[in-house]
């Protein structure tokens, strides 16, 4: 497995829990990576498979055989393939064809009274919380471990209810591919047997691999060993935030969701410590924080500067005012403008206004160098850049801050109550509620980013969103949602119906939502685009769960 997109936390155990504050878009903004096959986040396998919601006084037994092979989530070492999900399918194509079944089991266990979770509409089933304790306590993973092993059960299969084999050959309670299951499986029941289909011994397992794998020390890079992908990790700790009342997890808090983000004081090369303003330094540190360029970013930017205009000496006050000290065409205003230090004008010639938007133009692009070609679309300009960029990098001191993207507004309000579409972005009306406005705003700001499965939950940043990523910032933006949901647990969220302001149509595979009158989606985009993008035709309700946020 390549482990290049890794971020590395080495933290104490009592602050383990904040490595899911890293940006962890960074390393998707430097190297675009795709998905890893049989991870997939917007079919999560509780929501999918043919058993229904566990009941009170239910066992887990095993279910009927099905000759369709199930999506269970792939887990520990699930292979690192090169295919992708197929974005241009759309996830409501997906909802056409469920699969489900698989072995059961080793021994049925009576499953008593499931309490409520703000993770799952099902919730931890008790019956499991001494196992998870157990397996912990055994490994040493420290207090914060049977909330982690909760987090990983849920979503590799749903606590059990799919138990694979996923596509990549991974199998059992905790999902592990047979070679692993060689090395790290234990008889945790002594029955003779060590069975990765039995609920005890697999979950004993796992805690095997996530000590051999550097918990309790190193929290991050042992879930990461788990699944390789960095939402996979932001997943399995929001999680284990959830479950860890049910559980017990000291530690481990919603407050670990806050995002946080690099900040950088740089200081140039010497050879270019008296030619890059001040100003212009600044700008390019602010703006590559912002986007998640990483510290190659502020260079990148200083670079394209130096090029287009000397820091603007080499352009007229016209020529400034047009195009920005950053060569910003007409159509790269309109599309990714961003108004950088928030004094509420967007003015091209404004170094932090046109460093923002450009470096909003690159994220979106999911690497620097294809974001510096769709700037200018010639390979000697990219090389050019990249090469200047080297030839100014000097060091950069980074801490961590909470950040979060300014919201895109379109300039304007609109009368009545039905938002407007100005080119790729929605207007909000006037008369609706402030929260309304900031969802419409959030909604703007992910425009034009590309769809990625997976997008949005490892990190409410992130270069590219999926359907649930994007519905999810969108609501977190109007200070609707506190923690990125997947599309089933959008499914019960907020009351039952339409809104009317907002209604979410949601089902286990995809979600949508229309804003005062406008469709917020993923699909179905016009030119062939997928991603989040508004839309002015109506919704498509059936086979949906129809909900609205309280209030709205």
């Amino acid at each position: 497995m390549d482990n290049a997109c890794k971020l590395r936390t080495v933290a104490a155990t009592a602050v383990a829990t904040v490595a899911l504050s890293l940006p962890i878009a960074i390393a998707r903004a430097e190297t675009a990576t795709a998905p890893i096959p049989g991870a997939a986040i917007e079919e999560p396998d509780n929501a999918t498979v043919s058993p229904g919601p566990l009941e009170q006084g239910a066992t887990l037994a095993p279910p009927a055989p099905n000759t369709s092979p199930p999506e269970a989530n792939g887990g520990v070492n699930a292979g690192d393939g090169t295919a992708e999900p197929n974005p241009d399918l759309g996830e409501e194509e997906a909802a056409k064809n469920p699969t489900g079944g698989g072995p059961g089991p080793g021994g049925a266990i009576t499953i008593p009274v499931l309490p409520t979770s703000s993770c799952s509409s099902s919730g931890v089933p008790p019956v499991l919380i001494p196992i998870y304790q157990r397996a912990s306590n055994a490994y040493g993973l420290g207090p914060q471990g049977p909330a982690v092993l909760a987090g990983i059960n849920e979503i590799e299969t749903g606590f059990g209810q799919n138990l694979g084999p996923s596509y990549a050959g991974a199998v059992g309670w905790m999902q592990f591919m047979p070679a692993t299951w060689e090395a790290y499986g234990v008889d945790a029941d002594q029955d003779g047997v060590a069975d990765p289909n039995n609920p005890e011994d697999a979950i004993f397992a796992a805690a095997s691999y996530l000590s051999a794998s550097g918990m309790p020390e190193d929290i991050y890079s042992a879930i990461f060993a788990y699944n390789h992908a960095d939402w996979y990790v932001a997943d399995v700790l929001a999680n284990a935030a959830c479950f860890a009342q049910e559980v017990g997890g000291p530690g481990i808090t919603a407050s670990s969701l806050t995002p946080k983000i690099q900040v950088f004081k740089c200081t140039p090369a010497e050879d270019w410590r008296k030619q890059l303003p001040p100003v212009y330094l600044r700008a390019f540190e602010d703006a590559a924080a912002r986007y998640e360029l990483g510290k190659r970013g502020v260079w990148v930017l200083a670079a394209i500067a130096r090029l287009e205009s000397n820091f603007g000496e080499g352009m007229t006050k016209k020529q400034l005012q047009e195009t920005g000290p950053l060569g910003l065409d007409g159509t790269e205003w309109a599309r990714f403008a961003v108004d950088g230090d928030e004094d509420g004008t967007i003015r091209r010639e404004d170094p932090v206004d046109s460093a923002a938007t450009l470096a909003r133009l690159i994220w979106s692009r999911g690497s620097i160098e294809a974001g510096v070609f769709s700037h200018n679309q010639a390979e000697w300009y990219v090389q050019e850049v990249l090469a200047q960029a080297d030839q100014m990098a000097g060091k950069c001191k980074v801490r961590y801050a909470d950040w979060a993207l300014a919201p895109l507004e379109t300039g304007f309000l609109t009368p009545g109550e039905q938002a407007v579409l100005m080119g790729s972005l929605a207007s909000a009306p006037r008369s609706a509620p402030q929260a309304v406005k900031a969802v419409i705003a959030a909604a703007n700001s992910i425009t034009h980013t590309p769809y990625v499965w997976g997008g949005g939950h490892g990190s409410w940043y992130s270069y590219g969103y999926d359907c649930s990523g994007s519905v999810s910032y969108a609501l977190h933006g109007g200070g609707l949602l506190d923690t990125p949901l997947v599309s089933g647990a959008l499914a019960s969220y907020g009351e039952p119906g339409p809104g009317k302001w907002i209604t979410i149509y949601a089902n286990p595979t995809h979600v949508y939502m229309e804003v005062a009158g406008l469709r917020y989606d993923t699909v179905g985009n016009f030119g062939g685009e997928t991603g989040p993008r508004w839309h002015a035709e109506p919704p498509y309700p059936d086979g949906f769960e129809v909900r609205h946020p309280t209030g709205y």
